[in-house]
């Protein structure tokens, strides 16, 4: 059982405390093994907006030999682990950046067999939602439920939750995983997987990427690649079927705004 874990704090503080405390407890299991990425160590630069992981892949972006390693990372594992910290009622700077080196997972999700676990502290407030994000982030690249975990609290305090706690969530995460069960995804995941699936055959997916992502990966003619239950698979088709007749016109205007070549 492998799992990725990616650190997005600058610093060894509370969160990275937190993680590491649930990582501690997960060891225990015979059958564990950790991949630890830690974004500080990336030299990541800030996404530049361009679009290229769009519209040509993402190994056209020009921070591709950062975000490979951490790709590879993502394929390989069988779950992961999110780790970012909350300032100012939002994720901290760097692991926001990754998300966005990342975005392209929205066009064309991969993971929908794996698990997720996300990890959050804040001194102030604002950390459930941030959890939330992170966990709506992992559901629409097609992670197949993920755990949330948050704490606030100064850091002297954060011995308050306790190993027992930490034994719980831990335990908690590898029932999840081991168990392969699949979830059902949300309405919401649902309904975006849909308007992607839609939007891959218009301009959307001009240069092809997409449209063939979508085609290879046999994801063009079911509303969910795995089962979602007759009312949601119901949802999902209506979904697409509303985006695709609108995505001839939007393609174009999202083309255009791009400035795509035809």
């Amino acid at each position: 059982m492998k799992i990725l874990v990616i650190h997005g704090s600058m610093r060894k503080g509370n969160t990275y405390s937190l993680t590491k405390g649930i990582m501690n407890h997960l060891l225990v299991k015979p059958d564990v093994e950790f991949i630890e990425i830690n974004v500080s160590d990336l030299d990541l630069p800030f996404c530049c907006s361009c679009h290229i992981c769009f519209a040509k892949g993402e190994e056209f972006c020009p921070h591709y030999k950062v975000i490979h390693s951490v790709q590879s990372a993502l394929m390989d594992c069988d779950a992961v682990i999110f780790s970012g910290t909350t300032y100012m009622w939002a994720l901290n700077a760097s692991m926001k950046n990754l998300l966005d080196h990342l975005s392209y997972y929205f066009h064309r999700p991969a993971f929908f067999r794996k698990k997720g676990m996300v990890v959050t502290t804040s001194a102030g407030a604002g950390e459930k939602g941030v959890a939330k994000y992170l966990k709506t982030v992992l559901g629409q690249w097609g992670i197949n439920g993920a755990i949330m975990v948050t704490l606030n609290t100064k850091e002297k305090q954060l011995q308050l939750k306790g190993e027992k706690y930490l034994g719980n969530v831990a335990e908690r995460y590898y029932k999840l995983i081991a168990s392969k069960k699949l979830l059902t995804p949300s309405l919401k995941n649902i309904a975006v997987h849909n308007s992607f699936r839609a939007m891959s055959l218009s301009e959307f997916g001009e240069n092809k990427r997409d449209t063939q992502y979508w085609s290879q990966a046999g994801f063009y003619d079911k509303a969910y690649p795995i089962k979602v239950g007759a009312f949601k698979y119901v949802i999902g088709s209506m979904v697409y079927g509303i985006v695709k007749n609108m995505s001839k016109v939007i393609g174009r205007v999202y083309a255009k705004r791009l400035n795509i070549q035809k």
